[in-house]
């Protein structure tokens, strides 16, 4: 019962943010570079290789080239896509080039299959350096859309730890402001209002991380870099609250 109210919170919190998040990824896709990406597959998928040969990097232009062309377009499944959907975008600038690495998705009757593009732009001329094809069971969308099926202890205890800890800091942060004490309360509200040493958790792949350095504002928040990526979610250990909690009665005592 308390998982789903936790999950219920979680998912409030994804739809309140979800259309300006899904606003700002509209905002920042490259639409030039994404529309030639796709244009590139369509020429692989209808094998005018003599025009996706025009747009490619020399280096790319080795003697198996038609060979590697053929190879992919037989990964292709036969028939146009029902969708394709832009799903990532990375630009990296450095000096006078700037190179896009656009990820598409494409959605067929059976099947699902990613490819990566990258591009290369120098002053106006945009170059082809590369596409990857990726098969896939199901949408990226689909794969990390928050839900709880299949989830191990592992991701109850995070769920339960992303909303424990901020109430725990909270009630801390409450008693604090309460506490009549005159040596330096502004750095006791501070130090209690945050968590210490990030860990985050990948909800889609269960995968964790550690960021030893770093503060985190009531200690848990939970974020995702678009609409298809996944939910990460982030505890930080409160440590100011637990010290305020330990030391309290002291702090109350007049000083001698």
């Amino acid at each position: 019962m308390h998982a789903r109210l936790f999950a219920l919170l979680a998912l409030l919190a994804a739809l309140l943010s979800g259309c300006d998040r899904d606003a700002v990824f509209e905002r920042l896709m490259p639409k030039e570079e994404a529309r030639k990406a796709q244009l590139y597959v369509a020429q692989i998928a209808a094998r005018d290789y003599a025009a996706l040969t025009e747009a490619m990097a020399p280096e790319l232009k080795t003697p198996d080239l038609d060979q590697r062309l053929q190879t992919m377009s037989r990964m292709l499944p036969p028939g146009p896509p029902t969708s394709v959907k832009t799903v990532g975008a990375n630009t990296l600038k450095a000096g006078a080039v700037t190179t896009y690495t656009i990820t598409l998705e494409y959605e067929y009757p059976n099947t699902h299959l990613l490819a990566a593009v990258t591009l290369e732009r120098h002053d106006d001329r945009l170059v082809l350096k590369g596409i990857t094809f990726v098969p896939r069971t199901q949408s990226l969308e689909e794969e990390n859309r928050f839900k709880l099926d299949g989830k191990g202890p592992l991701h109850y205890l995070v769920l339960a730890l992303a909303v424990a800890v901020p109430l725990f800091v909270l009630y801390a942060l409450v008693l604090c402001a309460r506490t009549k004490f005159l040596r330096r309360k502004w750095l006791w509200l501070l130090f209690v209002a945050v968590g210490f040493v990030q860990f985050q958790f990948n909800w889609s792949t269960g995968d964790w991380g550690v960021i030893p350095l770093s503060v985190l504002l009531l200690g848990s928040g939970f974020a995702t870099s678009g609409p298809y990526a996944p939910w990460i979610f982030t505890i930080a250990l409160p440590v100011g609250a637990i010290v305020f909690l330990l030391r309290r009665p002291s702090l109350q005592r007049p000083a001698a």
